[in-house]
Order: C-alpha cells, then structure tokens, then sequence
C-alpha cells in the first residue's frame, strides 16, 4: 500500500497538488490522470521518494518514506518509466547514485525498469508495487494482472483503456479529486 496524507507539492513556483490524500491499495489499480503538466509524473516521483513534499506524508505500508528509508523502500517497486527514446541494454547508475537496471521486457519504444538492490534483476512481477508512467498500450492487461494477483499498481495515464480497467482514479487538475 502507497498512502499519501495532505501532500502538497510546489515546483517551479507553481503547486500541481495541494493537500492530496490519497491510498493506492494492495490488489488493486490505481490511476492517476490529468491534463500535461498536471503534476502525474511528479507525484510518482514523489511516491518513488526522489522528491519531497513540501507538506503532508508518504508511507509505504504503513511506515513513513523518508530520504533515508526511501532506498529500501525502492526495492519492493518496479518502475516503469515514461516513454524512452534511447535503448539501453546494460545496467547503468542513475543521478541519485542508485543502481537501475532495466529489464527483459521491451515494448517498443517502451521499457520496464525496476529499481533493485545493486547488480539485482528482477522482472516487475516479483515486486510488490509496479508504479507506470505513461505505459504502453500493450501492458494494460498484464498490469490489471498484476493488481488481481494482489500487487499495488500505480500508473499515471491519461489513457481511457487503463481509466476503464482502474479500480480508483485520482485526477489531477485545478482541484484534486477521487474519481471513484
């Protein structure tokens, strides 16, 4: 379970989110949609505990993500990040010093990388939370998989094929709200 309670982020002077509380659940498919610039991606990040917000809390499971947990933490998720032009096909070591492998699964321009334990491979299926930025259309069924088979999956999407299969919408915008 990722739950966040009255975050509040602000970048670049302007707040994409203001008091959001929201819980993404074991089991089930959360989605975050709103329009460009809305704020989705950086509320992964700060699911991912890469940045901090300016207020409120973010808890994994119960226990509060902090800079110092945060690594830990990242090693029960996967990550799919947004679209990627460039293939990389070897781990590499990302700006915060983390090691970041990606994995076998490439879906054209898409790839699933899971943040791991350094020199650590494993696919998304063997992580208890798979957070997807903007996936492709071709995992919507394997991540609505996911979720059925007990894991937290969390997608920022704007994508009516993954809408339809969530189980809880969070919708970004001038205020934010709890769709269903």
């Amino acid at each position: 379970m990722v739950e966040l309670k009255d975050a509040t982020l602000t970048l670049g002077g302007r707040t994409l989110f203001r008091r959001l509380s929201m819980m993404a659940l074991d089991g089930q498919m959360t989605c975050v949609t709103g329009a460009a610039g809305s704020g989705k991606t950086a509320l992964l990040q700060v699911m991912l505990g890469f940045v901090l917000p300016d207020e409120g809390l973010v808890s994994i499971d119960g226990e509060l993500l902090t800079p110092l947990s945060a690594p830990a933490f990242r090693r029960l998720m996967a990550y799919l990040p947004q679209r990627q032009a460039v293939t990389i096909t070897q781990p590499t070591v990302d700006t915060t010093g983390l090691e970041t492998t990606w994995t076998p699964y490439n879906v054209g321009r898409y790839q699933l990388r899971a943040i791991e334990e350094p020199l650590g491979v494993a696919p998304m299926g063997q992580k208890p939370i798979v957070i997807a930025d903007d996936p492709a259309p071709e995992l919507t069924e394997t991540l609505r998989s996911l979720a059925n088979a007990g894991h937290t999956v969390i997608v920022a999407t704007t994508r009516e094929d993954y809408l339809k299969l969530s189980d809880k919408t969070i919708k970004l915008g001038t205020h934010d709200t709890l769709i269903s």
